[in-house]
């Protein structure tokens, strides 16, 4: 019986690592077709980072919406006023990204890739212009995660 609940488990794991890649697939595939339409870079190096939040730990504090849309919003608005009013050395980025987390603690909207994010702003690799890109792959990514999930626990519980 024993034996029997251990390969229970090692299947389901299993499943769900899985789940956890395509899931990812899909909504990478998804940014990437948007992108493609709208002749624009979605696919940046944060979203991989929230894509294994959202699919391999959708249960995370750091995985909740709030704190997928809080944190990025945060880290762009805080890397564009760096890159735009600062010399961009390294103490400006180095206080930026102290202010970056304060702030995601402070609003209790933590998301470890924003961290990322704040320093591609900044190196003006992302700025406010495509502001709109960057959203519409968040919004794609966390719907896709919500949607993976809800099936998920459909057929696996």
């Amino acid at each position: 019986m024993h034996n029997d609940n251990h390969t229970k488990k090692r299947v389901l794991h299993v499943l769900e690592s899985i789940i956890a890649g395509v899931g990812a697939l899909i909504g990478l595939s998804f940014i990437g077709v948007i992108a493609q339409s709208a002749n624009t870079m979605m696919l940046i190096a944060p979203f991989g980072a929230t894509a294994v939040l959202l699919f391999s730990a959708p249960n995370s504090p750091f995985s909740h919406p709030l704190n997928v849309f809080g944190g990025y919003f945060i880290s762009t608005v805080i890397g564009a006023m760096v890159l735009t009013y600062t010399s961009v050395q390294w103490l400006p980025i180095a206080i930026g990204l102290g202010l970056v987390i304060m702030l995601m603690h402070g609003f209790k909207v933590i998301h470890p890739p924003a961290g990322a994010n704040f320093l591609i702003v900044t190196q003006g690799h992302l700025t406010l212009s495509i502001l709109e890109p960057l959203i519409i792959g968040l919004i794609t990514l966390v719907i896709v995660a919500m949607s993976i999930q809800r099936i998920k626990q459909k057929f696996l519980t």
